[in-house]
């Protein structure tokens, strides 16, 4: 086994095995070289080698449950805790210990959290997780603009190390497809209560084409307001924009329970791309 191959399975046992991770991938900067500027692992690191992706499973059974706080039997406290905030801690946990390991090799190793700063760019992260856990070969994108992968679907959270450690690439991912809209009737566009995605766009991963619906951002986050997830209701322009939704949150005030929550991370309060998902389980729930 030559080095490059032995570091990548002592990383990928700590990950799995020490750390808890559900999956490991590796990329190439090259997968990603066609990331908007400013995004790509080597603007952050010109010497980067490898981008090491891992992931965390959502519990089935808070997607099970997940609803609206006023749906019988339905409740988003366990998704938003244990599908959320508490997998963003894992996740920052457990990439801490990857970059100390890499580190005391004499590498350096950049990772990225998996949510809620916003610092750069404003309404997107400063690296894409989705694009690089395509690029590492987890998954593929669906439709809804989810990575999907054939363990879990869309029941995942994911975080990023950019590292200039010698790292072997993993294959990228070439199962059965794992969006399938002609068997689940496009269940993702179906369930969004704002009507969030729209359209289409495409774009090269590893020399790969990936094609998802184009997201209408404002709209998904008017969600919160409108359909009452933050607990006030607010209708929805017929086009809304960023100053608009800016205006609603000067004008209402969160619930205290998600008041509490954000105190530790930004919690969304919807979902449904996720929940409506049926990937890969397309034989027992799209038969």
């Amino acid at each position: 086994m030559d080095r490059q191959t032995e570091m990548t399975e002592v990383l990928r046992d700590l990950a799995l095995d020490g750390l808890g991770m559900d999956l490991f991938g590796v990329a190439s900067p090259e997968r990603l070289a066609g990331a908007p500027e400013g995004r790509r692992p080597t603007d952050y690191m010109p010497g980067a080698n490898a981008v090491v992706v891992c992931a965390s499973k959502i519990p089935d059974a808070a997607i099970d449950v997940a609803g609206r706080y006023d749906e019988p039997g339905k409740t988003l406290a366990p998704y938003m805790w244990y599908g959320y905030v508490t997998l963003n801690w894992d996740l920052s946990s457990a990439v801490n210990r990857m970059v100390r390991f890499l580190e005391r090799r004499g590498f350096k190793a950049l990772p990225f959290p998996p949510t809620g700063l916003l610092y750069k760019y404003g309404n997107v992260g400063d690296f894409s997780h989705r694009h690089a856990a395509v690029a590492a070969g987890l998954g593929e994108f669906g439709f809804n603009g989810l990575v999907l992968t054939p363990e879990f679907g869309a029941r995942q959270r994911l975080v990023s190390i950019i590292t200039d450690a010698p790292l072997a690439v993993s294959p990228m991912y070439d199962g059965q497809a794992l969006c399938q809209p002609q068997a689940c009737g496009y269940a993702c566009i179906r369930a969004c209560p704002t009507k969030a995605m729209t359209g289409r766009t495409s774009f090269d991963i590893g020399g790969r084409t990936q094609t998802h619906a184009k997201l209408k951002g404002v709209k998904c986050k008017w969600l919160y307001a409108e359909k009452g997830y933050r607990r006030t209701k607010v209708p929805m322009p017929p086009a809304p924009t960023d100053e608009d939704w800016r205006a609603v949150q000067a004008s209402t005030k969160p619930h205290p329970f998600d008041a509490a929550l954000n105190q530790f991370t930004f919690v969304p309060h919807c979902g449904a791309c996720i929940f409506s998902c049926p990937s890969p389980r397309f034989e027992t729930c799209c038969g």
